[in-house]
């Protein structure tokens, strides 16, 4: 008897709190700690003057949660939370000050994501989340030079898989009997490589990337055929982020999968 052994080989790690953005009087969630832009002196003044560490916990291993605020285009902190609430950050952030006491955080550069709304995704890691709605910020020197919002969604109807169970799936729906000379690992890197106008999967690349090198080149595309044909058996879940579809993450990466043949 062969046993199809179809496994990811990712691992799940905790998903970290979030610092807040507040844009139109709305909370988002951040996509980065915009603390760790400070200078290695000025953060580590705060982290020892406010004990970020009272608050830490597998959920939030900086532990700082902060939030900031976008007024009139320009960024600023409005608070940051370890065992209570700071706004006056023990002076350490004076410099940054306007003339209304509020904190300009002009030490932010860089392109961000605020998400609000449903969590639609989390990858594998715990990181990169996806939201319902999202606004890219990009930021220089604190000052917001440009945004843009959309709406994400996710395909999820009736009948459909996320990809992860196909791994307990495939096992059931391929033909093991097709390749009886088969043994050892043959894996497979397989992404999803064409989408309809609704987002669901109409064909996948699948290629083998390692094999015993007794497997001919026809027995390779054989393979791949039957690899090919379960996974069209199944209607994946999807998503879709900025008006394009994607199927388990937002990077278009394939996945290897080890396929394991035992007599």
């Amino acid at each position: 008897m062969v046993l199809l052994l179809a496994l990811s080989h990712n691992v799940s790690a905790t998903r970290q709190a979030n610092d807040i953005i507040i844009i139109d009087g709305s909370e988002h969630k951040l996509n980065k700690v915009l603390l760790y832009q400070l200078d290695s002196v000025t953060y580590n003044a705060l982290q020892k003057e406010l004990e970020f560490d009272l608050s830490s916990y597998s959920g939030n291993w900086r532990g700082h949660i902060s939030t900031f605020e976008v007024k009139g285009k320009r960024l600023y902190l409005n608070s940051i939370e370890v065992s209570k609430t700071y706004t006056d950050f023990a002076g350490l952030l004076n410099k940054y000050m306007d003339k209304k006491g509020r904190v300009f955080a002009s030490w932010i550069s860089g392109t961000f994501i605020c998400g609000a709304g449903e969590c639609l995704y989390v990858g594998p890691d715990g990181l990169f989340p996806v939201y319902e709605k999202e606004t890219e910020l990009v930021i220089i020197a604190g000052v917001v030079v440009s945004s843009r919002t959309y709406i994400n969604r996710i395909r999820n109807g009736s009948g459909t898989v996320p990809f992860d169970n196909i791994r307990y799936l495939m096992p059931k729906e391929f033909q093991y009997d097709k390749f009886p000379e088969v043994k050892g690992r043959v894996v497979v890197r397989v992404n999803a490589s064409e989408f309809n106008e609704e987002g669901k999967i109409t064909d996948w690349d699948v290629i083998i990337s390692r094999c015993p090198e007794s497997l001919s080149e026809d027995r390779k595309k054989e393979i791949i055929a039957e690899v090919s044909r379960v996974l069209c058996l199944y209607d994946l879940q999807t998503f879709m982020r900025d008006g394009r579809w994607y199927w388990r993450t937002t990077s278009d990466a394939s996945i290897n999968w080890p396929l394991i043949f035992n007599n």
